[in-house]
């Protein structure tokens, strides 16, 4: 049985949160991230998401890749500019939380 969509978007935004709290910058948690996902021809679209991120940044590069929606991305765009890794580390771990009840 293969893993669900929510399932994957959970664990990755669990796996970014855990680098985000090492204090790696959001960009390279997240490259790393998709790097990790992308390893045997896995999920296309994190590898997209990539190229977004080095053009657009951080929360563009989520959207791209569907793990997070219009919404979120406000909000955490804030978070993102208030510069504490444990507030967005907090807030990703909420949003993965929140994904798998929906």
């Amino acid at each position: 049985m293969s893993e669900s969509e929510s399932e994957a978007k959970a664990r990755l935004l669990r796996a970014l949160a855990f680098h985000i709290r090492k204090k790696i910058s959001a960009a390279d948690a997240l490259t790393t991230c998709f790097e990790a996902e992308g390893k045997g021809g896995r999920h296309r679209k994190w590898r997209e998401a990539g190229v977004v991120l080095a053009d657009a940044g951080f929360v563009p590069a989520l959207t791209a890749a569907g793990l997070i929606g219009a919404e979120a991305a406000v909000v955490l765009t804030v978070v993102e500019a208030a510069n504490d890794h444990r507030l967005l580390a907090r807030a990703l771990d909420d949003l993965a939380v929140y994904g798998e009840g929906h």
